[in-house]
Formats: structure tokens, C-alpha cells, sequence
């Protein structure tokens, strides 16, 4: 949009776009947004203006334009200046309560046969120029990628990794190399058992966003991986089972993770939403759930909305399964996706990680 003209009014100043739309945004609100090199630091984009301490002067002297350099300034009474940029005008044009969208542009699927651009890449892709970009958009999409053709090592596993951004620390530590063979496993990941669909971290309040699996050795029959869309189901219960729904954005469910020395345990729902109640997170660990207590009816319609979304999340059709062997990587958003696995005889090492759910949606922002 392009700033046709503007108006000063006692509330705040009138934009008039080139959609014929209308824009008041209030004085002080201009003069807390400024972006002159005096109000905002022009390295680090942190406010410097102190619009608290000290009432402001809003009375204006004059307003005025730079097309050029896409600019409107305001000179206010005290003689000080403010810089806003058309970008920012045009971007907070409408009022909105300040949350994340970065799961709404979502495709979603019930099934991976409604997948309709698998998200696949190569290796030599991902590690070339453009390769995050496009390694970005498929997890956007439809929340996860297979890289093909990477060498059969941790090395490179980590190497790809850090290509996309720093790998987050946890108990498990940073980047892990295990097999199933452990004599005293942390978790049923280590072991040959088969693992129902979930999502890593529910006892952490910062859960993992990304999680990167990568299969480097494989003599092994069974241990088959699937994906499940836990945003597709979110919304297949809103449309169908609406009090469930409900019950599931509401109840704030503990999940722990018990060893020596270590007792972890947080509480989030299985839906977090924010005030549009948009799903910006899928949390569901059945095997990590920590005993919790409701009033007697309240616990038997919380266990009919969680056993709604179990069943839902363990219908064969939902699930995209596939075997990761020697070569391929898989990558997949851990705030929407849930992961499972069968059980498998043999021997198989894996390695892999975690990102940071910030750090994925500051690489989106950035490109």
C-alpha cells in the first residue's frame, strides 16, 4: 500500500492508504514507535526513547512526508523529531494483539496422500545456496523433511545441522549418538520397544522446536518411523468434537521425566491457542504424563477428549511411515508434528538433535 495522504486529528494522525482504507494511529503511540537513530539503535534495532520516566509533550509542530526515503516525520513542541518508516505504518495499519502465526500458513493433512508436494530434498541442495530457504519452506508446509544422500556419519549429521542454525542443549545433550542396545537406557527411544505417537519434551517449559533424526548404521527388521499432523487433528476435533476441544486448550496437563538426581515436569495443554484460539502448539506425551487430579467429573471428560485425540492420532491413515535408513535425514516440527515408532529386533544407531523453535521461526522471518 502507498500513503495517499494524512490528517491530524486530537486522537492521532489519519493515514489515508491508496486502498482506500484509513489508519489513526494515537500520538503517542507514533512517538513510542519511532525508528530515528536516536529512538531506536540502528545496529541492534533496540528502543532507546524513554516514553515512561518522563511525561511526553504530544503537541505537534509539523508532519510531513519523504517519499524518497519512505519516511513520515513528526516534529513535536520540545523540538525532537520522529522517524517512521512506511514498512512499519503499512504493517501496523490494522490493530491486532501481538501473537505468533507461524503454524496458520500451514497445509494441513489427515493423510499423507494429502501431501501434495513431498518435501524432499538433497543433501547437496540443502548444504548449497538457496538449500535453507527451501529446507524452511517444506517444514512450513506441511512440518517436516527428508534430506536424501547425506553421508553416513554424525559428522556430517551435525555439519547439516549447524547449517540451519545452533543445536540446543538438553539433558540428552547436545548432539547424541546412541543405539538400542544401551544396558541402562534414558528413555524408550534407547531401546528396541515400539513408541506411540508424541511430542518430545512435554516436561520442559520451552520444549524442542525442530528435531533431527538421522539412522548411520541399520542391521535391524521393524523400527519403523511415522509422522502424525497434530494441527490436522487439532482442527478435525474443533469441527467435530468441539467441547473436547475445549477441554484439551484448557487443561494443563504435567508431564515429568524422572532419573537420578533429575526431576523434570512442566504443564501445558494439548492445544496451546492464543486469543483468537488458533493452535500455535501441539503438546501430547501419553508416556510421560505425571499423575495429576481433577474434581471427579471434570477427570472423566478430560479422559474422553484425551482419548479422543489418542485414537485419532493412532488411526493408521493418519500416519506418513517410512524407514529411515543410512543417508537419509529427517527433520520435523516438534510443535505440530507427533512422532512414533514400532518396535524393531537387530541393531541401529542413530544420531540427531534439537533446534530451538525461535531460532526456526527467526530463519523464516529472515528470508
Amino acid at each position: 500500500m502507498i500513503i495517499q495522504s494524512f490528517n491530524s486529528t486530537d486522537e492521532g494522525l489519519e493515514i489515508f492508504w491508496s486502498d482506500s482504507n484509513v489508519s489513526c494511529f494515537p500520538w503517542f503511540w507514533l512517538r513510542d514507535h519511532s525508528e530515528s537513530f536516536v529512538d531506536l539503535h540502528p545496529d541492534t534495532k533496540q528502543r532507546q526513547i524513554d516514553s515512561f520516566s518522563t511525561p511526553l509533550d504530544n503537541t505537534v509542530t509539523k508532519v510531513w512526508l519523504d517519499e524518497n526515503a519512505q519516511n513520515l516525520y513528526v516534529k513535536w513542541d520540545d523540538q525532537s523529531e520522529s522517524c517512521l518508516s512506511f514498512g512499519l505504518l503499512e504493517r501496523m495499519a490494522t490493530p491486532a494483539p501481538p501473537q505468533s502465526n507461524a503454524l496458520q500458513s500451514s497445509d494441513l493433512w489427515n493423510s499423507p496422500s494429502e501431501i501434495k508436494i513431498f518435501p524432499e530434498m538433497t543433501y547437496e541442495e540443502l548444504m548449497g545456496n538457496t538449500g535453507i530457504k527451501t529446507w524452511l519452506e517444506n517444514i512450513q508446509r506441511v512440518g517436516f523433511v527428508l534430506v536424501t544422500g547425506s553421508p553416513a556419519t554424525a559428522e556430517a549429521t551435525k555439519e547439516l545441522m549447524e547449517r540451519i542454525a545452533y543445536i540446543r542443549s538438553s539433558i540428552f545433550g547436545e548432539f547424541s549418538v546412541w543405539d538400542n542396545k544401551l544396558e541402562t537406557p534414558d528413555d524408550t527411544a534407547y531401546t528396541s520397544l515400539a513408541i506411540e505417537p508424541h511430542t518430545d519434551g512435554t516436561y520442559l517449559h520451552d520444549a524442542p522446536g525442530l528435531q533431527t533424526l538421522h539412522c548411520i548404521r541399520r542391521d535391524a527388521e521393524g523400527g519403523n518411523n511415522q509422522l502424525i499432523d497434530g494441527l490436522a487433528i487439532a482442527e478435525t476435533m474443533r469441527k467435530k468434537y468441539p467441547e473436547a476441544f475445549k477441554i484439551l486448550c484448557n487443561i494443563q496437563i504435567p508431564g515429568r521425566y524422572i532419573k537420578t538426581d533429575t526431576y523434570l515436569q512442566a504443564y501445558r495443554p494439548v492445544f496451546r491457542v492464543n486469543d483468537d484460539s488458533e493452535v500455535l502448539q501441539v503438546s501430547f506425551n501419553n508416556h510421560d504424563r505425571a499423575p495429576f487430579r481433577l474434581e471427579n467429573n471434570e477427570m472423566v471428560r478430560f479422559y474422553e477428549a484425551y482419548g479422543i485425540f489418542h485414537n485419532l492420532a493412532n488411526q493408521a491413515n493418519r500416519q506418513f511411515e517410512f524407514c529411515l535408513e543410512p543417508g537419509t535425514v529427517i527433520t520435523f516440527d516438534n510443535w505440530r508434528l507427533l512422532h512414533a515408532r514400532s518396535a524393531l529386533t537387530g541393531y541401529r544407531q542413530l544420531c540427531g538433535g534439537y533446534h530451538n523453535r525461535e531460532d526456526f521461526e527467526s530463519r523464516l522471518r529472515a528470508i
